[in-house]
């Protein structure tokens, strides 16, 4: 753990302060060069104030603690975006609750769906990963694909940056330089947490994971890891007797000593799980939030999801 905060130090020298402020608000009265935008989850608006800077004003509309499968937005979120000027949001089924709040907001709105022009991966509607309906394109329906595209450093790196940048050029370019600065900058700490994620990644000794939703294989199929299982299925969706009993042999059979669950769901099917098998529970974040110590920033998030993944499979 310490090696991870000491070369955290690292990556704070690269990355500028982030611009970004909690749900419901922005980060400051804006003026005339300061861009209002608002993303749906912490992760991206923690992207946007990194590449942003003192040019945009970030806010996110879910709380931490709050899954986007389920999220509900209030009136006092539906007025925020009308005063935005870039609207930024995943797709791909995670959080389209929000993209008619953006669509009734007015023509002077920008929206940017970050998942539409990534190859996305299916997700698992059997805990077991029982056959899905194939996702190699927007052309598949957003229920058959896993959106959590943001898990994956390099995907972040090599796609969601740009697309973030072109849409801030694009609403302010005579900043073009200065976003430009921005993105140089934050593709390299990208590329160093990348570095940092395979090198401690490389000396797991297993590779295997039981997970409580199917949120991890972007990050898993980067770093040659496994999701044997989820306990939720798709999209939180409770698995039967039956599959808790496959679950548990699976978890026996490859030894698993760690399950996964998520603070922004119930803990109770994994501790089950944990307990008739003699594992432990750990908490895996996909979200974080600014009120989170620890998970806090893309970065810290990451590093956090990291040292619990290194924890369970060490």
């Amino acid at each position: 753990m310490r090696g991870i905060v000491l070369w955290l130090g690292v990556i704070l020298i690269l990355v500028g302060a982030v611009g970004c402020t909690g749900e419901g608000g922005f980060s400051a009265e804006p003026d005339n060069r300061t861009l209002n935008v608002v993303a749906t989850i912490f992760p991206l608006s923690d992207l946007i104030g990194e590449l942003g800077g003192d040019r945009a004003a970030v806010s996110y509309l879910l709380p931490a603690g709050a899954s986007p499968h389920t999220f509900e937005p209030t009136v006092e979120q539906t007025r925020l975006l009308t005063r935005a000027d870039l609207f930024v949001y995943v797709g791909a089924g995670l959080d389209n609750w929000a993209l008619q709040m953006a669509e009734a907001a007015g023509t002077a709105l920008t929206i940017l769906e970050l998942a539409e022009q990534v190859e996305l991966l299916p997700a698992e509607r059997d805990p077991l990963g029982g056959e899905t309906p194939g996702a190699e394109g927007r052309e598949h329906d957003d229920e058959a694909v896993d959106p959590h595209i943001w898990l994956d450093p390099l995907l972040v790196r090599d796609q969601i940056c740009p697309r973030i940048y072109e849409a801030l050029v694009e609403l302010a370019p005579e900043d073009a330089a200065y976003f430009t600065e921005k993105l140089d900058a934050y593709q390299e700490a990208l590329t160093a947490l990348d570095e940092k994620v395979a090198g401690t990644v490389a000396g797991f000794r297993k590779t295997s994971f039981i997970s409580f939703h199917s949120a991890w294989g972007y990050f898993a199929r980067r770093y040659g890891l496994h999701e044997a299982g989820v306990i939720a299925g798709f999209h939180g969706q409770e698995p039967s007797a039956s599959q808790v009993a496959a679950l548990a042999a699976l978890i026996k059979e490859e030894q698993i000593g760690a399950i996964f669950a998520e603070p922004q769901f119930s803990t109770a099917l994994a501790e089950r799980l944990a307990a008739e098998c003699g594992s432990e529970v750990l908490i895996l974040d996909p979200l974080g939030g600014e009120a989170l110590p620890g998970r806090d920033s893309y970065f810290d998030l990451m590093l956090y999801n990291l040292d619990i993944m290194e924890r369970a499979l060490q």
